[in-house]
């Protein structure tokens, strides 16, 4: 019934409005059918990076007459706010806001941020609600970025004007591993590795003290449940932070997905790998389904030169250098070079721009439609929407994390001790999910995908990297004279 109802209320809505997808309809009857159940559904698609598909959910929700919570940014909220709301009031829905809680005369439906429901949750611990979660591609970073724990020097000193022996002591803990982070710590490089018997020292002071304030409680939390911990190194003024973020950011909030209904929206064309993050922690999801986005998905051509160089030849870097050179001369449209090793990344730009001047960009937005433009995968993910699509993107290293990095250093043990495969668990998900996202523009112009790391074809899990990229056609030769 609530199929057929939402359906006439979007068709009225949108007479006289050209939304300009053409599969709105059919997403609006499939997401009245996901709401009504106590099934967790994956919808993937393209087209939640745009809002055209608000309405269709909105009017689906206004109509079923149950509480429910959509989850978004906070950015999102204010536009959904300003947009959407304001033309659904006009069309006759009768709510009240009041404090992002749409209120109707028989149900609520929570505009909440992922922050603002773990407080939530945290405090009430309901169950059993219809929650919609989108942005599922970056969930795992957002829960990062929502945890992270930061504890800087005025978290330590917070006296009473009488100061007593505990406060003493925390000062003095302070002092001691500034004095052994910095005694060891290497030039220009900001990140300490903590030894075991570091982190052991810490747990026993953090726990003896966790009552001391809220953060203190919080960072024992974190040590006791085995969060990745370093400390940032502030040279200027000689002081330091102890970050920890969690590894299993999934671990969690298990018990908010274990315990509620959720519709998971994902802006990958298939999202795998949240499914196996799940599956680790026993959670199903008991449908997936793929939905069209609002443009023809066009082939991406693929080309994978064979014998190319392995990042650790000293070659490596020339070898791309001329490479580029080539694939310059043959396309003469905007092209994109992703690099997430800076060294590499500032060693070509100065390279390319000794030749092409001006033509050369560095994480900068292109005005001419034949930029050169090198930039790191995060800028580009973000930055992407504002810059015309690439007629081919360069890809010289693939973005496989860098095991030096604290985090990463420690989630590759996390993975070892619970017998996890790291590398196809851990690092792999993370570069293809960093690719599948930089890649998206061409599928829209049907553009060029070239990969010269020789580990895409040297071996098995870079050949996997290829396979996983579609729709696309593979060839391994850069030109066709080759």
């Amino acid at each position: 019934m609530l199929e057929i109802l939402s359906h006439k209320y979007l068709k009225n809505f949108l007479k006289s409005k050209n939304i300009g997808w053409d599969h709105i309809y059919s997403f609006g009857r499939l997401i009245s059918k996901c709401i009504q159940t106590n099934q967790n559904y994956l919808i993937n698609s393209e087209i939640f990076l745009t809002d055209k598909w608000y309405t269709a959910l909105l009017i689906s929700l206004f109509l079923n007459e149950e509480d429910a919570y959509f989850v978004m940014s906070k950015q999102e909220i204010e536009e959904l706010k300003n947009k959407h709301l304001v033309q659904l009031k006009k069309f006759g829905f009768k709510f009240e806001i009041i404090n992002s809680q749409l209120i109707f005369a028989k149900h609520k439906i929570s505009i909440i941020s992922l922050d603002d429901i773990l407080q939530r949750y945290k405090k009430y611990y309901f169950t059993n609600q219809r929650i919609i979660l989108k942005d599922i591609q970056n969930l795992k970073k957002d829960l990062k970025n929502n945890l992270r724990i930061s504890l800087d020097k005025k978290d330590w000193f917070r006296f009473n004007v009488n100061k007593n022996f505990q406060d003493k002591e925390i000062e003095q803990k302070y002092n001691l591993f500034k004095q052994i982070f910095f005694a060891r710590s290497i030039p220009n490089q900001e990140k300490v590795h903590l030894y075991k018997n570091e982190l052991v020292l810490l747990r026993e002071f953090f726990l003896k003290n966790e009552y001391f304030s809220k953060e203190f409680s919080q960072v024992k939390y974190a040590l006791f449940s085995s969060w990745a911990c370093w400390a940032k190194l502030n040279y200027e003024n000689f002081e330091w932070n102890l970050i920890l973020e969690p590894i299993d950011e999934i671990l969690e909030i298990r018990e908010l997905l274990k315990t509620n209904n959720f519709v998971f929206l994902s802006a990958f064309r298939k999202d795998n790998f949240f499914q196996k993050s799940l599956k680790n922690h026993h959670l199903n999801i008991d449908l997936v389904l793929n939905f069209k986005s609002d443009f023809d998905e066009k082939k991406i051509s693929i080309y994978v030169p064979p014998r190319q160089l392995l990042p650790n030849n000293p070659l490596f870097i020339e070898s791309i250098f001329n490479q580029c050179i080539k694939l310059f001369l043959l396309k003469k449209q905007f092209t994109l070079i992703l690099c997430n090793s800076n060294d590499l990344k500032i060693n070509l730009a100065t390279k390319l721009a000794s030749k092409y001047g001006h033509f050369i960009l560095l994480e900068t937005l292109p005005i001419n439609s034949n930029s050169i433009l090198l930039a790191n995968y995060d800028w580009w993910i973000k930055n992407q929407i504002l810059c015309q699509s690439p007629d081919q993107i360069i890809i010289p290293l693939l973005p496989i994390p860098d095991i030096t990095e604290p985090f990463n250093e420690q989630a590759i043990s996390y993975h070892l001790n619970h017998s996890r495969d790291w590398f196809r668990d851990f690092l792999l998900p993370e570069a293809i999910n960093k690719i599948d996202k930089a890649v998206m523009p061409l599928r829209k112009n049907a553009g060029s995908l070239v990969i010269l790391d020789g580990r895409a074809t040297n071996r098995e899990w870079g050949r996997e990297v290829i396979n996983l990229i579609q729709p696309s056609k593979v060839f391994n030769h850069l030109f066709p004279f080759e």
